[in-house]
């Protein structure tokens, strides 16, 4: 993704910035200067374990630098404490302002302002016509340091007007101008506004109320649920008379918003999602996309009739392990990927009942081994970026542990999964086994990247292991302890699911805000998170044969499930109605929903 790029006319206006007492400003002078440069642009510009050989690379050896008067250091009582290298270019009369940076330990006191004042006056003296520097969004900080240096935006990359007014509302600026690259005026930037959120399913959607409630990108307006005791007790919860509370859907659909957010029962998300997206509104969807292939192909037809967003929530992919290994796997670190594991298991016994409603016909009580697989496999997907083509499923058996929580299904599925580059991950999960896993592995060409196990005490999936070598053969790594923490985490850290709400919200509001960067779960990404699960079932009602994953991205291949209602729901199923368990429904004594009524309503 390109930089920004930013110009700082000659003369262009700037404020003094007289040192505080004790700093200075001075050039680079011996060969200790280059470490002391690393220091100053750690924890951002280069690596942690970087040397001194990386400032040969981007400062002696760059252009027409010449370190003893163009590497400056901002000096704190005799230490390096900061850095900017400022070269002019008399070919061109032009400047260059690069590599500026605090040390780690001294950031966040507004130190930048003062060496790029004293870079700009020694543009000025030398004649440049303009100074040129490049920088990244993350960067808040340095970007607002530019500006009131008097750099402005350049129009170079068709994305940049986007991105800068996202930045423009980030900054809480409210108007900038931008200019080409030959200097003349391109247009006058405005911040974009924050995306209206509505949110359906008040108790689900607590965490996405709560996103808004300090979002720098997002502003609830309205909140729609049945529930009258619900609606009332967030109502007084937020006591903000500029949201709107619906208990009916239609009505909601009619309020003034960009987008809503999808938190009602998770068999009923698809219909919402179209009637949602055919208003013409954004749609973020909880866990599960689907239920039935009809709905899948009705759901992706929509999507592309409407060109609105669908972003599916799949909130595991941003917990901090699997986050963190996507990353590293799209960087490279893990070579080529050859197989994973994902686990979601969950003893859902002590809760069951106040999930399940105490209702025998509830979802949660006719769903599949099989259903509930996104959370196990959905971060395997989405590490990779690949397509799974076939999958194998196999059903653990009924037990006691589903039979007290009146749930009618095998206690766990399995999918072996075939993806389309050859290779394999298996997912497993399930709401009846005796204790929790949440855990993710992965294996490539070059050696093996694992999140710790959620009952673990050693932080469970905040905690990334990484055994890989630098180079596919070497055979010589150790297991590093690797942190995961990104320049949103602290933001997240009250966020629900180990912090991965936010992200799910934080990334839909950027990608409806047309941020470069948003990463989301799209409708087709989303199908080949769930897909795998309904298949991995047909695979167990068949005997346990393989079966092929549809790809519903190819318009002629969606005809064939277009009318294929199959499932374990029978207001969606017809007479295609899947039994929840494959050796047949298990017959579940009345008396143990009436009490689990009892334990519910204590």
């Amino acid at each position: 993704m390109a930089q920004l790029k930013m110009y700082r006319f000659a003369n262009t206006p700037y404020k003094e910035a007289p040192l505080p007492e004790g700093y200075t400003i001075s050039a680079y002078e011996t060969e200790a200067d280059k470490m002391a440069w690393v220091e100053c642009c750690k924890k951002g510009l280069v690596a942690d374990d970087a040397d001194e050989s990386v400032f040969d690379g981007c400062i002696k050896d760059h252009d027409d630098t010449v370190l003893e008067k163009d590497c400056l250091f901002l000096n704190h009582n005799g230490e390096r404490v900061g850095t900017l290298t400022a070269t002019y270019h008399p070919e061109t009369q032009t400047g260059d302002f690069h590599m500026v940076g605090i040390r780690a330990d001294y950031r966040g006191k507004g130190l930048g302002k003062y060496l790029n004042a004293y870079a700009a006056k020694k543009m000025d003296d030398a004649g440049a016509k303009w100074s040129v520097l490049t920088t990244d969004e993350w960067r808040v900080a340095a970007v607002k340091s530019y500006i009131s240096a008097g750099f402005r935006p350049v129009f170079y990359d068709e994305n940049m007007p986007e991105r800068w007014e996202i930045m423009l509302d980030v900054l809480n600026i409210d108007e900038l101008e931008m200019y080409n690259e030959d200097g003349s005026f391109n247009r006058m930037l405005h911040p974009v506004k924050k995306v209206k959120i509505g949110v359906l399913g008040a108790r689900r959607g607590k965490s996405m109320i709560n996103y808004c409630k300090d979002a720098d990108n997002a502003v609830l307006v309205a909140v729609c649920d049945n529930c009258k005791s619900v609606l009332d007790e967030v109502k007084a919860d937020l006591d903000n008379d500029a949201i709107t509370y619906y208990d009916d859907f239609e009505t909601f659909l009619n309020h003034d918003m960009d987008a809503v957010v999808l938190a009602n029962f998770a068999n009923e998300h698809a219909p919402f999602a179209i009637r949602c997206m055919e208003k013409g509104l954004h749609v973020i969807s909880e866990v599960l996309p689907v239920q039935t292939m009809k709905e899948a192909v009705e759901l992706i037809e929509t999507v592309e009739k409407t060109g609105k967003i669908y972003a599916y929530a799949e909130n595991y992919c941003y917990m901090p392990a699997p986050r963190k290994m996507r990353q590293l796997y799209r960087d490279g670190v893990l070579g080529t990927f050859e197989y994973g594991e994902g686990e979601y298991v969950h003893n859902c016994e002590p809760g069951w009942h106040g999930y399940s409603n105490c209702n025998p016909n509830h979802w949660r009580n006719t769903m599949s081994a099989f259903y509930y697989c996104t959370h196990s496999l959905g971060p395997l997907i989405h590490i990779t970026g690949q397509r799974p083509v076939s999958v194998t499923g196999f059903e653990l058996p009924f037990n006691a542990r589903m039979e007290r929580m009146g749930a009618k299904a095998g206690s766990m599925g399995i999918e072996m999964v075939t993806l389309e580059s050859g290779a394999v991950v298996k997912s497993i999960h399930g709401v009846g086994p005796s204790k929790n896993s949440i855990w993710y592995s992965i294996y490539g060409s070059k050696g093996r990247m694992e999140s710790a196990r959620e009952d673990a005490e050693n932080g469970g999936t905040q905690t990334l292991y990484v055994n890989c070598d630098k180079e596919e053969g070497d055979n010589d790594s150790a297991p590093v302890n690797t942190p995961t923490a990104d320049r949103n985490a602290s933001r997240a850290n009250n966020a629900g699911h180990g912090g991965s709400d936010y992200y799910t919200m934080f990334n839909f509001c950027e990608k409806i805000r047309k941020s470069p960067f948003a990463d989301i779960v799209d409708v087709y990404e989303a199908m080949d998170m769930f897909l795998p699960g309904m298949f991995a079932y047909r695979s167990v009602l068949n005997g346990g044969i393989p079966m092929d994953i549809p790809n519903l991205r190819n318009a002629d291949e969606r005809e064939k499930w277009r009318n294929d209602t199959a499932c374990t729901d029978p207001k969606a199923a017809g007479d295609m109605l899947q039994p929840s368990y494959s050796k047949g429904n298990p017959e579940i004594d009345p008396a143990v929903y009436e009490k689990l009524r009892e334990k519910f309503n204590k």
